[in-house]
């Protein structure tokens, strides 16, 4: 639609890193697979959606600008603050 409307470069800034898994702790996020950042690269994002460039904030610069620590970034890392645990059915 930018194209059609006459954009001839568009560059796309995303104000988090790619969102690369679920969040296991309340927010109703997909799993892995279906997640664009979960199953491919920048490079392949970017083509996807046509923009000419694609960049997204880094965790460093995250956890910089919200000048703390201690908010989980699992979503982003993979880093989970609490090990996945298996159901036992009783």
């Amino acid at each position: 639609m930018i194209r059609k409307a006459g954009a001839k470069k568009i560059h796309m800034r995303i104000s988090s890193p790619p969102v690369t898994g679920p969040c296991h702790y309340g927010i109703d996020t997909p799993n892995r697979k279906e997640l664009i950042a979960g199953e491919s690269n920048v490079k392949e994002i970017k083509e996807f959606i046509g923009a000419d460039s694609l960049e997204y904030i880094s965790i460093e610069g995250l956890h910089k600008a919200m000048k703390s620590k201690g908010y989980c970034d699992a979503c982003f890392t993979g880093n989970y603050p609490v090990k996945k645990q298996l159901a036992i059915n009783s």
